[in-house]
């Protein structure tokens, strides 16, 4: 079963799912960067930017329990 996050937390992983190699992460909204941290959903990367981990991949492709 997969974990239910808001509709904003959901478009900003999307968003951070879109972003290449050496392209800076779009900016987020403190409770959304807080919704996806406490899911395990992101990281906190170098500089203050956050990065979408393979648990953020796989909710995204529905392949989370």
């Amino acid at each position: 079963m997969s974990k239910s996050l808001s509709p904003e937390a959901v478009e900003a992983l999307r968003r951070l799912n879109d972003v290449g190699v050496g392209q800076q992460a779009p900016q987020l909204a403190q409770s959304v960067t807080a919704e996806l941290l406490a899911g395990g959903l992101i990281a906190e990367a170098s500089g203050g930017d956050v990065e979408i981990t393979c648990n953020g991949r796989q909710y995204l492709s529905g392949d989370c329990d």
